[in-house]
C-alpha cells in the first residue's frame, strides 16, 4: 500500500504574534503577509511565495509569515527551503508541535526518514496528543519493515483519533503483513464506515 504523508493544514498552526518590531515593520510585514494568504487562497502559490518572502525579510519575527512560506515551499515541491522556514519557526517558537511535524514531512519526503523520524518524535514530545506525528512514523517504520513498531504507531494514533480513517488502514495493512488475517479485515471495515459516515 502506498503511503500517504500528511502535511499539517492552514487550520492547525496557532496564530503567534510577531516578536516585537517597530510597528511600521509590523504593518509593511503584516500587509505582504496578508497579500500573500490572498494569493494562496486563489491557489496562486508562486505569487504567495513572494509576498510571505517579502514578509520574512521585512519583519524576521514575523512567524506566520515564516510558516505560511513552508507550507508553500512544501506546496511547489521545494522541500529543502520549506524545511529551512520551519526551522525559522522552530527558532521563534521552539515549543510549536505542528511545525516539527511538517519539518518531519518534509524530511520524509526527501527518503531522509531517519531525520524524519527525530522531527516527529520531537512533535510529540511536544503535544502527546498529536495523532498525525504517530500516522507518518507509522509510515516511515512500515516502509522499513519494522511492521510491530508501525502497528505501534498506527494503533496510538488510532487512540487518540478514534475517526482517523487514514491511520485504520495503515494499522490493516500492516496486520495483513504480519499474518493476522482477521484483525486487518476488521480494521479495513473500521476505516471503510469511516470513510462512508463522512
Amino acid at each position: 500500500m502506498a503511503m500517504l504523508f500528511l502535511f499539517a493544514g492552514l487550520l492547525l498552526m496557532p496564530a503567534v504574534a510577531s516578536a516585537d518590531p517597530s510597528e511600521d515593520t509590523h504593518n509593511r510585514a503584516q500587509d505582504f503577509f496578508n497579500a500573500g494568504l490572498a494569493l494562496w487562497d486563489e491557489r496562486n502559490y508562486e505569487g504567495a511565495l513572494v509576498q510571505f518572502s517579502n514578509a520574512t525579510t521585512t519583519d524576521p519575527t514575523n512567524i506566520d509569515a515564516w510558516y505560511y512560506q513552508g507550507l508553500t515551499f512544501a506546496r511547489l515541491q521545494r522541500y529543502e527551503e520549506a524545511i529551512a522556514s520551519y526551522d525559522n519557526v522552530s527558532a521563534l517558537d521552539p515549543s510549536n508541535a505542528v511545525v516539527w511535524f511538517n519539518r518531519g514531512t518534509n524530511l520524509a519526503r526527501l527518503n531522509r526518514t531517519d531525520e524524519a523520524l527525530i522531527s516527529y518524535e520531537k512533535a510529540i514530545e511536544l503535544d502527546p496528543e498529536y495523532a498525525f506525528p504517530w500516522y507518518n512514523k507509522g509510515n516511515i517504520l512500515a516502509d522499513s519493515g519494522d511492521y510491530p513498531a508501525a502497528l505501534t504507531s498506527y494503533t496510538k494514533a488510532i487512540e487518540l483519533d478514534p475517526t482517523f480513517s487514514l491511520a485504520w488502514k495503515g494499522k490493516a495493512d500492516i496486520l495483513a503483513k504480519m499474518g493476522r488475517s482477521s484483525e486487518s479485515i476488521e480494521a479495513y471495515n473500521t476505516a471503510r464506515a469511516i470513510d462512508e459516515s463522512g
